[in-house]
């Protein structure tokens, strides 16, 4: 063999990893583990809209700080982010930052809060310290006017039932103690928030019993006129020319006029129940969440436009109720000075 050749042989030679008889496996499995590994994912979904405050965030935080110390943490990384009305997002990449904001001086209404909280811990067979990440979000679930478009623009069943949630915690975790640790503080926290109390109690009654109103509304209608028929069937059979007498043509006549005021009943009773639904749809549900000035302003204004709602309501049932006591009024005034003795 040429003497270059030789050479140029051993200098490859010298490129290539050397066996190395002590390496440790473990080491090499913990690296990559750390690295590459996907952790398990546990998660759990806030069907319940609640209240929440400024105050609860930080107990929350509080409650979480506590918990991590009676284990070995080595980072402790919180990142915020608050959705906000009128296409406004604020991002905060640790508490300290968080911490300084003045929300009294926001404008706006927060529609969804997202707290991160990036942990890594020391844990017992493991070289190197493993990561886990906590996840909290509150509010936005997705409206039903937006719900189809969601449907077919995603290709995962559980991403539909996250959407429709009011919030949700998720861990990603190594170890199945700390992670069950971690969503269970954040359950007990959220089972400690108050309800949205619900003042207007004729607001939750038309809101639970939307469909036996809509049904009572169709029905009802063709009721009504049928009775109001009844009342004037003198003045119906003198202007139709009916005769009282049983016969045939006189059957058919009254199947004709009575089969016409359902079908007016049934055209009111479609109109008036689709317009008494529509107003029920309006209603809105406070959000919860008082954390900025707008959250407050909001919450106010929201309670008037439902007031305002239930008082178009109730006034529409009144005009209805008036219009037909007037009707049966004018029959017997009728009767009273026109019917012949």
């Amino acid at each position: 063999m040429p003497k270059e050749e030789n050479c140029l042989i051993e200098k490859t030679n010298k490129n290539l990893p050397q066996k190395k008889e002590d390496f440790d496996i473990d080491m090499f499995k913990s690296i990559y583990y750390w690295a590459n590994a996907k952790p398990d994912t546990q998660s759990k979904l806030f069907r319940e809209r609640k209240n929440i405050s400024l105050s609860d965030i930080y107990d929350l935080n509080t409650r979480i700080g506590n918990k991590l110390k009676t284990h070995k943490i080595e980072t402790f990384i919180v990142t915020l982010n608050f959705v906000l009305s009128e296409g406004n997002i604020r991002e905060y990449a640790s508490w300290a930052e968080f911490d300084r904001e003045n929300w009294n001086h926001v404008n706006q209404r927060v529609e969804t809060i997202s707290i991160t909280w990036d942990l890594t811990f020391s844990l017992e067979n493991y070289t190197l310290p493993q990561r886990h990440t906590l996840k909290v979000r509150i509010g936005s679930a997705i409206p039903p006017r937006d719900m189809l478009h969601f449907m077919f623009n995603s290709d995962e069943a559980s991403d539909l039932i996250i959407s429709q949630a009011e919030g949700m915690v998720k861990v990603d975790f190594i170890n199945q103690v700390l992670g069950n640790e971690l969503i269970n503080i954040v359950l007990g926290w959220h089972e400690g928030l108050t309800k949205i109390i619900r003042k207007n109690n004729f607001q939750t009654f038309l809101e639970k019993n939307q469909g036996y109103i809509n049904k009572s509304i169709l029905y009802s209608f063709p009721l009504l006129l049928l009775f109001l028929g009844f009342i004037y069937q003198n003045l119906i059979i003198k202007e139709l020319d009916l005769s009282k007498d049983l016969n045939l043509i006189t059957l058919e006549r009254t199947l004709l006029v009575g089969a016409t005021i359902i079908s007016i009943g049934l055209v009111l009773s479609r109109f008036f129940a689709n317009q008494i639904t529509r107003k029920i749809n309006k209603f809105k549900i406070p959000s919860g969440i008082l954390i900025t000035k707008g959250d407050k302003s909001y919450d106010e204004e929201l309670k008037l436009e439902n007031k305002n709602i239930i008082k178009d309501i109730l006034g529409k049932i009144l005009i209805s109720l008036t219009v037909a006591t007037i009707i049966i009024i004018i029959k017997y005034i009728y009767a009273y000075f026109f019917s012949t003795k």
